[in-house]
């Protein structure tokens, strides 16, 4: 059975009944005049609706729609299958099988890109340091951090001399 089959039988009720539209009419009846098998289903299936077309309309009997659902329930029921096994059967499919790696290795890509995008949150401690600092602190700074190296090593500096000078 080739895909086109599976397309075809998949509208052959409405082929048969006359509800598919006409253009899609043409390509179903240009399959059945080339593949038997699905010309064999339409001939079967064409003689289930001339019967129930000459049946007329059927009326079922009292109750029969309310026993009908308990039985379909309890048939569901009894042919459930575990999560795991419909997943795998529905990605045995190529089909479902390369639109869910597709859609994965997209989602993959996305959630990447999003992580190195988003920049790191800022510390709060240097966020409010930056409000108390002022331009003359910045331009300060490295020459105070050169003396505290300096005072650190223990070397006295020429102005530490003049200081102590002044301070006599």
């Amino acid at each position: 059975m080739t895909d086109r089959c599976s397309e075809v039988l998949e509208r052959l009720v409405e082929g048969v009944t006359g509800t598919v539209p006409p253009d899609e009419r043409a390509a179903i009846t240009g399959h059945l005049a080339s593949c038997a098998r699905c010309r064999d289903e339409a001939a079967s299936l064409e003689s289930v609706a001339a019967r129930l077309r000459a049946e007329g309309r059927f009326v079922a009997p009292p109750g029969f729609w309310e026993e009908f659902m308990r039985r379909l329930a309890d048939r569901i029921e009894e042919e459930r299958v575990p999560a795991g096994a419909r997943l795998l059967r529905w990605l045995a499919s190529p089909r479902h099988a390369l639109g869910t790696a597709v859609v994965t290795a997209v989602t993959v890509l996305a959630v990447f890109a999003a992580v190195r995008t988003i920049p790191p949150p800022p510390d709060p401690v240097a966020v409010r340091a930056r409000g108390l600092v002022t331009a003359t602190m910045t331009s300060s700074l490295p020459s105070l951090g050169e003396m505290l190296d300096t005072w650190r090593a223990g070397l006295v500096h020429e102005t530490d001399s003049v200081v102590d000078r002044g301070a006599r």
